[in-house]
């Protein structure tokens, strides 16, 4: 798009009153990225290596009855094992000419240029990150939703695990079509649904702590929670405020324009992780200069991936209308 132009009459009063404007950019083209917020809150930071482990148990030891001088078993039990994570690496170019960063530098300037694009990269950044994670891994992205709580669940390798033959790492899945807000008896089909999947996700104290979801389907609950009055406020993960956002047996409902259509997915922040570099959490690098351009370059860089390690404890609807 090219800029917006203005015509000027460039006479004494216009001269000495020059524009009036506040040191802000306001963001006209990025989608919030809840998903992204609740990850990055308890997200594991690490040192570095080649891959992620992530130990798991999936068999049980046996014991025997005895008494006196009965033999009791010593077969050896197998039952652990490690799932393996590549690191995914993202960057976004923050680039500035000599002549733009020159033409900037007049002290009335109210924000910087490199200052605006730098946080102008940091958003493009962040934007790209929330989707990839409800989107399927691709080239070289980090593993999504789509991969880690999948709507088919007896396919896919994950971790290095396959489902197929190993019924322990298989999520939960809801795949009865559903119109949320249809109504049988007292009951809502789109909160008896939820029960379903929530029932399945959770074991003893073990329950779901966050619940993401497409802008049509919390439209849906939240007509549904305040005709019956049934909406609750709470507070979100790390403690931020969710205005409007409705409470379904102690996890939050929130929206993410990222979500694929007619899904929800329930997480357990316990057992879905966001694993990110000590130097590489969304850093700026160091401007470095090209031979050939009076320019220079700096990059904000994720080395980043998103891993589980018990998938029985989160799951995703993925029919809801």
């Amino acid at each position: 798009m090219a800029a917006t132009s203005t015509t000027e009459t460039w006479d004494a009063a216009w001269t000495l009153t020059m524009r009036s404007k506040r040191k802000r950019l306001t963001d006209n083209i990025f989608d919030a990225y809840p998903t992204l917020r609740m990850f990055n809150a308890g997200a594991e930071v690490e040192a570095g290596g080649k891959e992620i482990q992530e130990d798991v148990m999936y068999g049980k030891n046996s014991g025997t009855w005895f008494d006196g001088y009965d033999t009791v078993g010593t077969d050896a039990v197998d039952g652990i094992t490690a799932a393996f994570f590549p690191w995914r690496y993202y960057a976004v170019p923050i680039t500035i000419s000599m002549t733009e960063e020159d033409e900037n530098r007049k002290s009335d300037s109210a924000m910087r240029l490199l200052e605006a694009k730098t946080k102008q990269s940091m958003m493009s950044a962040r934007d790209a990150i929330n989707a990839a994670i409800y989107s399927a891994q691709s080239g070289k992205s980090l593993l999504g939703l789509q991969d880690l709580v999948a709507d088919t669940v007896t396919s896919g390798t994950v971790g290095g695990i396959n489902r197929a033959t190993n019924t322990w790492w298989r999520n939960q899945a809801f795949t009865t079509s559903t119109d949320v807000d249809s109504k049988s008896g007292d009951f809502y089909a789109g909160l008896t649904a939820m029960s379903s999947l929530w029932n399945d996700c959770s074991e003893g104290n073990e329950t779901p702590t966050d619940i993401f979801t497409t802008l049509t389907i919390f439209g849906d609950i939240q007509e549904i929670f305040e005709s019956t009055g049934y909406a609750r406020l709470e507070a979100g993960s790390g403690g931020i405020a969710n205005a409007g956002m409705p409470n379904f047996r102690g996890a939050t409902i929130q929206y993410d324009r990222d979500c694929s259509s007619q899904h929800m997915y329930m997480l357990n922040k316990n057992y879905i992780k966001m694993k990110i570099q000590a130097n590489k959490n969304f850093a700026k690098t160091p401007f470095k200069e090209p031979v050939n351009q009076f320019a220079k370059v700096a990059f904000v860089v994720l080395g980043a991936q998103l891993t589980i390690n018990n998938p029985r404890r989160l799951g995703v609807a993925t029919t809801l209308t």
